[in-house]
């Protein structure tokens, strides 16, 4: 009598586990379908982990490039030394590293010096000795070796207002940067126009 009624309690637990098993299989499926018909830009995570940030958070920001003095010194009356001191800010969270920054000097139209900063001629890819590192959210001063202006028949007025101290100055040229943040590398390139003083 007993064993007559263990059977068909058998028969229904062993029916009900295979509908539980089947249910739990259908959700599994329902689960996964919705994710790929909402696509995984829709699911979030908790606040504070990358997932939640976009790519305008992450994106590199250009370095800004001006100018904080042009100094002249006279070496004779056919010479001089001409300075530029750039100032270059980092306005991300990560480091740049400044590969090559190259320039002209001009003064009325006429130019009078030109040179470079880092050590990589456009189109090549700096050593790490070339690169001047900027801190993430600082400025750095950059300084070239002083370049020698020579007086001629051409840039005599401009060699004179520049000794004088009244010359204006403008400055054009080029930079070149990387950047890393979360190790993935990108690099830029661009022309600069700044006036001085």
């Amino acid at each position: 009598m007993i064993d007559s009624f263990k059977e068909p309690m058998k028969r229904k637990l062993c029916v009900n586990s295979k509908a539980l098993y089947a249910a739990g299989g259908g959700i599994a499926v329902a689960a996964i379908a919705i994710f790929f018909i909402l696509g995984s830009s829709n699911i979030h995570l908790p606040v504070g982990q990358f997932g939640n940030q976009t790519s305008q958070q992450i994106q590199q920001l250009e370095p800004q490039l001006s100018i904080s003095n042009v100094t002249i010194v006279k070496l004779d009356n056919g010479t001089a030394n001409a300075r530029v001191s750039f100032v270059m800010n980092n306005p991300n969270s990560n480091p740049l590293y400044l590969e090559a920054l190259q320039y002209t000097l001009t003064v009325n139209g006429i130019r009078m010096a030109g040179g470079d900063i880092g050590g990589s001629p456009e189109g090549f890819v700096a050593s790490s000795a070339d690169l001047t590192p900027i801190p993430s959210m600082t400025s750095v001063r950059l300084n070239d070796q002083t370049p020698i202006v020579v007086r001629n028949s051409v840039n005599a007025e401009s060699w004179d207002s520049m000794i004088e101290g009244n010359a204006k100055y403008e400055v054009t040229g080029f930079y070149a940067y990387r950047g890393t943040s979360r190790l993935e590398t990108t690099t830029g390139e661009k022309d600069f126009s700044l006036t001085f003083p």
